[in-house]
């Protein structure tokens, strides 16, 4: 999967669930200063992440997530390349 394609879905995810536009989102967008999550809260979006690109998210690598590059990273680094 390539990069401007999770990270294009990641951004629509984040629109829906944090209510800011998509468009608006970089991977320099940091989960909890520029979106006010906190643990909760990011732990329900990674269940919705992981609804959209499957079980790609492991626990540890979870508590490291801080910005949306950090997450598209972790979903390239732990998605199986489809044939």
């Amino acid at each position: 999967m390539d990069k401007k394609t999770v990270f294009n879905t990641v951004a629509h995810t984040i629109g829906a669930q944090f209510q800011v536009q998509a468009a608006d989102v970089t991977e320099a967008t940091n989960f909890q200063r520029d979106l006010g999550a906190d643990f909760v809260d990011l732990a329900h979006f990674i269940v919705e992440i992981e609804d959209e690109f499957g079980d790609v998210i492991p626990d540890d690598a979870a508590e490291q997530i801080e910005t949306v590059q950090d997450l598209v990273k972790v979903i390239i680094q732990n998605t199986p390349n489809k044939k």
